[in-house]
């Protein structure tokens, strides 16, 4: 048989599968441990699902995916969605995958917007996005093109919120929600390795605006300029015009101011533990600059309106429309109102089909005993019927009816149907 073919093949070789008990070894407690602590990372990281409602053009659903691109990898990238689907859609399932937010974009004859919402209870707020570039133009408008790769997006990107003042509710309610929408970091195990992208939310205080920005980071050596790095990236320069290497090193051949790197912006100290770097012989500390390279989208946001619960509920601020305590409280008295003769109806329809429901029961029950009458009632006309027979049989005859005259009756008797009686069709 094949199995014990299989079987033989594997003798003598131990197989960590059949272990009935011992000790664990050391690989085995740091999965295990390694997993424990992915899993509680995982609870409070924060995840979205960025989708479309409506009908969109093709390029607001562009946009849907490049934010999709920006939110990864704590999202939903291959969402599938269409235009029938409601907003109810979405919450209804975002449970089921432990989803804290939900982006939509939408667009309108008036323009287009983004709305943002937490879950399970709010609250969401709802930008009117003025100006957009996708990723696709953000990348033609570089001088040096170059895309993100996909190692850039294993990991979430950093947020940074810059010009956000407190004091202004709407404004503290904008910025916790922007910076919910990412995981949060820890400082004192943040490996500098992982940390690949930023996104940027810049308040503009003038027109109250937000200008949204997705950079790659880059993190470079400092202390040489880019001649030398050519040279030691095996990219070899043209100095076929030069007498000796020393010209193109020190004479700056094909440079320009901003080719050196060593500069004192962006130039920062790193300690080693933070490079994640597998070599026993890194030094203690390591001065790197830091650049940061736009890859898109970016979206001017203008905030609308903030909602306490998940796209509905009260306005908590609109930038067009303003209302007096009385007129707050003559709302939330009418919504209240509104509530409750919602119930009273619900309350009356349930009555409703309660009521009809013991109606078609009180008469599938006279049915049943009418029918049980009419059976009983056929049973005592056959009886007297059988009685006048016999009295008739008496009068003509002289004598006593005798059995062969009795079981012709009962015969009769028993081929008659009741007269309410209806004969089933074949």
């Amino acid at each position: 048989m094949k199995g014990k073919r299989d079987f033989k093949n594997q003798k003598g070789k131990k197989n960590s599968s059949f272990k009935k008990g011992g000790k664990k070894s050391k690989k085995e407690v740091n999965n295990n441990s390694s997993t424990l602590e992915n899993e509680e990372e995982d609870q409070g990281v924060s995840k979205s699902f960025v989708f479309r409602r409506g009908d969109c053009n093709k390029l607001v659903k562009q946009l849907v995916q490049d934010f999709r691109k920006v939110m990864e990898p704590n999202t939903a990238a291959k969402l599938k969605e269409t235009p029938t689907n409601s907003t109810k859609d979405f919450v209804n399932v975002a449970s089921l995958y432990g989803v804290t937010h939900l982006v939509a974009f939408s667009n309108t004859d008036i323009g287009t917007y983004v709305s943002i919402g937490k879950t399970p209870k709010g609250p969401t707020i709802t930008f009117k996005v003025n100006q957009y570039s996708l990723v696709a133009d953000v990348t033609k408008a570089k001088i040096k093109s170059s895309t993100a790769s996909s190692l850039d997006y294993l990991t979430a990107p950093l947020v940074v919120l810059n010009n956000f003042t407190k004091g202004v509710p709407h404004l503290e309610m904008m910025s916790t929600m922007l910076q919910g929408l990412f995981p949060s970091i820890n400082v004192l195990t943040l490996q500098l390795a992982k940390c690949k992208r930023i996104v940027l939310f810049n308040y503009n205080k003038e027109d109250g605006t937000v200008e949204f920005r997705h950079y790659k980071i880059r993190v470079a050596e400092t202390g040489i300029s880019k001649s030398i790095k050519r040279v030691i990236q095996s990219k070899v320069p043209d100095i076929s015009k030069l007498d000796d290497i020393s010209d193109y090193v020190l004479g700056g051949t094909g440079e320009s101011e901003s080719d050196y790197e060593d500069a004192n912006e962006g130039k920062i100290d790193i300690d080693s533990k933070f490079l994640d770097t597998k070599s026993k012989k890194t030094i203690q500390s390591n001065q790197k600059a830091i650049k940061l390279e736009e890859i898109g989208p970016r979206m001017t946001l203008d905030l609308i309106k903030v909602e306490d619960d998940l796209f509905k509920g009260g306005v908590l601020y609109h930038k067009f429309v303003s209302k007096t305590e009385q007129e707050i409280e003559e709302l939330n008295i009418k919504k209240q109102d509104e509530k409750i003769e919602k119930q009273r109806r619900i309350d009356e329809q349930n009555k409703n089909v309660e009521d009809k429901k013991k109606k078609d029961e009180e008469k599938k029950k006279r049915k049943y005993n009418q029918d049980k009458k009419n059976i009983k009632k056929f049973a005592n006309e056959d009886d007297g019927e059988e009685d006048d027979d016999e009295e008739w049989y008496r009068q003509e005859v002289g004598e006593e009816p005798d059995e062969t005259f009795k079981s012709g009756l009962r015969n009769g008797r028993d081929r008659r149907a009741p007269r309410n009686f209806k004969k089933q069709r074949k």
